[in-house]
């Protein structure tokens, strides 16, 4: 399936009720193995090589976003040390505040270990949910993650080998948006709302970093063209 029709497609459903229809177009939409390729190439011919608002993180491509849903299309590596650990943000405990579709695109994929929260009130820091049994899921391509908002609390844990997932990200309604998504540590407590902000201090990390390191060579080419 490519990219246009899964997006018309997503326009003539009910993004609260269609969940099967959904999971079967994801699916579909996963066996185009020129996804990236194709983004790539109108990318550049619409921006260069500018990564504003085509990036999610510091490994993940957005492909299409619009008022009700983005898709996009992340990376996952495999990891030797706490500092890659963290780049992916692997072992964090935490919700979403948004509904999220996540299908295996190609490696064998990362492991969410995941549990409902059982409890409807407000999260409070410090203070721990009751929680449903543990869930584990290896996103092997084909394979189907799908979270309500604000109901579930998961990690992802490394992949073995390089692997791609492709994510539809259903946004919440403003109207009905009360509640933040939280951090939890080891023991399912929670710690602070909002995964999104360390998301974004460590992609804004990696940026300045990157755009150093190319400011560098640039200098030490051009000394050496003097």
């Amino acid at each position: 399936m490519k990219l246009n029709t899964f997006v018309e497609r997503m326009a003539t459903y009910d993004l609260q009720l269609d969940s099967a229809k959904i999971i079967d177009d994801l699916r579909q939409l996963a066996t185009n193995r020129t996804l990236l390729s194709e983004y790539l190439y109108t990318t550049i011919q619409q921006d260069g090589f500018s990564t504003k608002n085509r990036l999610y993180g510091a490994y993940a491509f957005v492909l299409h976003s619009n008022d009700l849903f983005t898709v996009r299309l992340g990376f996952w590596s495999p990891v030797t040390s706490q500092d890659e650990r963290e780049t992916f943000i692997y072992d964090l405990n935490h919700s979403h505040d948004f509904e999220l579709y996540c299908v295996g695109y190609s490696g064998d994929g990362y492991t969410t270990v995941s549990r409902e929260i059982l409890e409807q009130t407000p999260l409070q820091a410090g203070v721990k949910p009751k929680f449903g049994d543990e869930r584990v899921l290896k996103l092997i391509p084909g394979e189907v993650l799908h979270m309500l908002p604000l109901r579930e609390v998961h990690k992802q844990l490394p992949p073995e080998t390089m692997s791609a997932s492709l994510s539809l990200l259903i946004h919440p309604r403003q109207e009905t948006k009360t509640e933040e998504a939280w951090c939890f540590d080891d023991n399912l407590v929670p710690t602070y709302p909002g995964i999104a902000r360390q998301e974004t201090a460590l992609f804004e990390s990696l940026l300045s970093r990157l755009q150093r390191e190319q400011t560098s060579l640039l200098t030490q080419s051009e000394r050496k063209s003097v």
